[in-house]
């Protein structure tokens, strides 16, 4: 086997990077605008992938996985800046897919949990799709699309991908600048979610690569908490006492819309690859040993 990772310098393409170059695969990292050797140089907007890869990558010998992580995921600017957004989120992805299709190759297509409008929570593959914002239906369009024309793709639908890092500018990262400045970590009301470890996730896509996993999957943790809780269990991880504030959704003021039950039941994805996700209580204790190591 060998891998394709589009935007390997993004969050969790590094991550995936990184997991796949640690089981000694041979695999090829891209990023739009880099002059780093690491990575080659594909720019979704412009490039077409074979120009920039070379054929021969694809016609040697075995499977080769594309795994797709570049995307616009801020969901105010996918709504306010929609033409550029969906040139990039769907008609360029479409374009990225048909091209390594015809090479056989296995594709990775990474959704979200906003394909639902987050008024029950729970969700399983099952239940029908109903984004409320930009973004979402931006995914929605390409799952349609793999649906119809490449079945044997492989969608896996995220929750809110987390890490252990305290120097990655995450979401984790975040709460601890704001506590180490005497500020509080303010919280949507009412917003439940499944924080998923993104090296668990790195994991995910190479396992249903291995086991040649198709269809839609949701790739989450099994945990689920109200933000407020998963903001005070982080407070106190990090001997701190918690600062946290829950305001209601209208208060944020967000151009686009928001679903606040989004989580997942990944209950199938388990069973059918065995994976066992991390704990959160383990990931907050990874973090604080990274503080306490580099504060």
């Amino acid at each position: 086997m060998r891998f394709l990772i589009i935007c390997a310098s993004g969050f969790i393409g590094s991550n995936v990077l990184a997991y796949v170059r640690s089981l000694g695969f041979e695999v090829i990292g891209t990023q739009s605008h880099s002059r780093d050797p690491e990575f080659v140089r594909f720019n979704l907007l412009n490039d077409r992938i074979v120009d920039c890869v070379g054929k021969s990558f694809f016609e040697k010998e075995g499977q080769v996985s594309v795994i797709i992580c570049a995307v616009v995921s801020n969901m105010d600017q996918c709504l306010l800046d929609r033409q550029t957004s969906h040139r990039i989120n769907v008609e360029q992805t479409i374009q990225l897919i048909e091209d390594v299709r015809a090479f056989k190759a296995k594709v990775v297509f990474p959704s979200t949990c906003f394909v639902f409008d987050g008024t029950r929570g729970y969700y399983s593959e099952e239940h029908p799709v109903t984004p409320v914002n930009e973004y979402a239906r931006q995914k929605v369009e390409v799952e349609t699309f793999l649906e119809k024309r490449l079945p044997d793709a492989f969608v896996a639908r995220l929750e809110k991908i987390i890490s252990d890092s305290p120097n990655d500018g995450q979401f984790f990262a975040q709460w601890i600048k704001l506590l180490e400045a005497g500020k509080p970590i303010v919280c949507i009301q009412g917003s439940l979610l499944s924080p998923t470890y993104v090296k668990d996730v790195a994991h995910a896509f190479v396992l249903a690569c291995q086991k040649n996993l198709t269809g839609v999957y949701h790739v989450s943790n099994s945990e689920f908490f109200y933000r407020d809780e998963l903001a005070r269990q982080f407070c106190y991880a990090m001997g701190q006492p918690p600062n946290v504030v829950s305001r209601p959704l209208e208060e944020f003021k967000f151009p686009d819309k928001r679903a606040l039950k989004c989580y997942l039941d990944g209950s199938k994805f388990a069973l059918e690859s065995g994976m066992k996700f991390t704990a959160m209580r383990e990931v907050f204790q990874n973090f604080r040993k990274k503080l306490d190591k580099n504060p």
